[in-house]
């Protein structure tokens, strides 16, 4: 289920939630950065900071509002930070932002990658796979052509932003595929070779699974040997 963050009084945190088919939680200094969407009323401390903290993290952010807010909702609609603005008690319209939200973001087609140093702007096509190190604790996108771009950033972090992309395949923990990419799945040598000709080591069984999930098969003619 897609969680989102909210940060207002607990009445209406339990109003969505009982009345939505979403996993709101709560938003601490400590999970901020977990969430695709966040719902922030109007009313909360310090709300110009988070949303600008927030919206650098990739969020989408959308605001509740009272009615006596019309000066105020223009102001954060004209930014660049805020996706939208709804009554504070409008659960239909709440529930439509957040479809249209979700909706936009499986029509992206880029990364915008931010370490320290370092930042990119990452075609899908050009990511391979993207794995999780927990040693270092670092999340690895491996690129086409032998290159990658590695974040300090929990690995479920990136889960829950990918979930509705469909080209990516959560195939084992700490491992997700762009299905897209693949060329062959190579039972004998246990390997996945991609477009670029990059390889890819994993077991029978993972290969299976995702042979399974029909995503090869979907809109292609599927010719197969006559003994298989």
């Amino acid at each position: 289920m897609i969680k989102i963050g909210v940060d207002a009084n607990s009445d209406l945190l339990t109003l969505l939630k009982e009345t939505l088919d979403y996993n709101f939680i709560q938003i601490s200094p400590e999970n901020s950065f977990e969430y695709k969407i966040v719902i922030l009323d109007i009313e909360i401390k310090n709300l110009s900071e988070k949303i600008k903290n927030l919206s650098s993290k990739g969020c989408n952010i959308i605001i509740l509002l009272g009615n006596n807010n019309i000066k105020e909702m223009r102001t954060l609609l004209k930014s660049k930070y805020v996706d939208d603005c709804i009554l504070r008690q409008d659960i239909y319209n709440i529930e439509n932002s957040i479809e249209d939200i979700l909706v936009k973001r499986n029509n992206f087609t880029q990364f915008y990658l931010k370490d320290t140093f370092y930042k990119g702007i990452i075609e899908f096509s050009e990511v391979l796979y993207i794995d999780y190190c927990r040693i270092s604790r670092k999340t690895k996108f491996n690129l086409t052509n032998n290159k990658s771009f590695t974040l300090k950033r929990n690995f479920s972090d990136i889960e829950d932003f990918l979930e509705n992309i469909d080209i990516f395949f959560k195939l084992e923990r700490g491992l997700i595929i762009n299905t897209s990419l693949i060329k062959f799945l190579d039972y004998k040598e246990e390997q996945i070779i991609f477009k670029d000709n990059s390889v890819l080591y994993i077991s029978k069984s993972k290969m299976k699974d995702l042979e399974e999930t029909n995503i090869f098969s979907i809109g292609k003619l599927v010719l197969s040997s006559s003994n298989i």
